[in-house]
């Protein structure tokens, strides 16, 4: 008998009441019935992922084994994006969502704002520019935040950082950093 496999009914009590399954033994009983039920699920999720690990990670040994060098570059290239979509798509479909892309409006909530450069026409307030690295929210909870680098008005740029050069400001290139929102 397996340990984590729940206990059988209760037994009758031979001294007992006529009764022998009472409300509370019957509900003891469903409720370690469905306590094995979740764990035995959980167990063959992780399971499912560790397998999509195992076998990214042999996917990236043999790119590894073959190495950049004896083969056409575009060809790595496109076997090392191979692999990275394999992984994406094998964890979202598990409920990992991946946020953090060029052109979404940056969320305090989601997004970590590291850098806001100065843009003079195209891209909204708080536009992401560029994404630093991504954020993932598994089952509605942000597990990391997206580090990004977002876009302001021409004539907003100024967040409290003076050390923007003139150069910087004539060029359309200012820059200035922004820190302080959520999950960092």
């Amino acid at each position: 008998m397996n340990p984590m496999d729940p206990p059988g009914p209760p037994r009758p009590d031979p001294d007992g009441p006529d009764d022998p399954y009472g409300p509370a033994a019957l509900a003891a009983y469903e409720g370690s019935r469905a306590l094995a039920a979740r764990d035995a699920a959980h167990r063959a999720h992780t399971e499912r992922l560790l397998l999509v690990c195992a076998d990214t990670l042999d996917a990236c040994g043999r790119l590894l084994a073959d190495g950049p060098g004896g083969a056409d570059p575009a060809a790595y290239h496109r076997s090392l994006e191979l692999v990275v979509r394999q992984l994406e798509s094998a964890v979202t479909g598990e409920g990992l969502e991946l946020f953090g892309r060029v052109g979404e409006r940056a969320d305090p909530a989601t997004h970590h704002v590291v850098e806001v450069r100065a843009v003079s026409s195209g891209a909204g307030d708080d536009e992401v520019l560029e994404v630093v690295r991504h954020g993932y929210r598994y089952r509605g909870q942000v597990l990391r935040a997206a580090r990004v680098v977002v876009a302001a008005a021409d004539s907003g740029c100024s967040s409290g950082n003076d050390s923007n050069d003139d150069s910087d400001r004539e060029s359309g290139t200012g820059r200035a950093t922004r820190e302080g929102t959520t999950h960092g």
